[in-house]
């Protein structure tokens, strides 16, 4: 009895893998729609680094942002939990500027901000600052569907 039971599946599987050949492709010749992919971070601030915190953002790194050509940031305040803002970033060049060490929008926001401040000394010293006025944040990655 298991002998018949198995050669009816493997009949049965064969007909279906043979039943599958035969069946047109499904959407290979349609090109897949892009995605819009962002980088939304979560920040709790150091104690009274909420106002400095913006006052960069707004002064310094969406300038630059916007001199490169790039989307500017959206910042969204939290009403509860334990964040204090939420920033959802587009990534121009989608979930492939994750695989570049040197990534397009990257090199030219690196320019921009550059010519803005001045020297890389400055940029330095602004992104620590930035970053000192961040007592805890969390990244991640999302994306549209189309």
């Amino acid at each position: 009895m298991g002998v018949i039971v198995m050669n009816r599946f493997k009949y049965a599987l064969a007909a279906t893998a043979l039943a599958s050949l035969a069946a047109p492709a499904m959407a290979q010749d349609e090109p897949e729609e892009a995605r819009t992919s962002y980088q939304v971070t979560f920040v709790k601030f150091a104690d009274g680094a909420g106002e400095r915190w913006l006052e960069i953002m707004n002064d310094h790194f969406t300038p630059a942002r916007q001199a490169a050509g790039l989307p500017v940031p959206t910042v969204h305040w939290m009403m509860d939990g334990p964040w204090d803002l939420l920033v959802v970033t587009e990534l121009p060049d989608g979930m492939a500027a994750l695989d570049s060490h040197n990534p397009q929008a990257r090199v030219r926001y690196d320019a921009a901000i550059l010519a803005q401040e001045g020297s890389e000394e400055a940029v330095t010293a602004l992104t620590e600052e930035m970053q000192g006025l961040i007592a805890d944040s969390q990244r991640y990655y999302t994306h549209t569907h189309p």
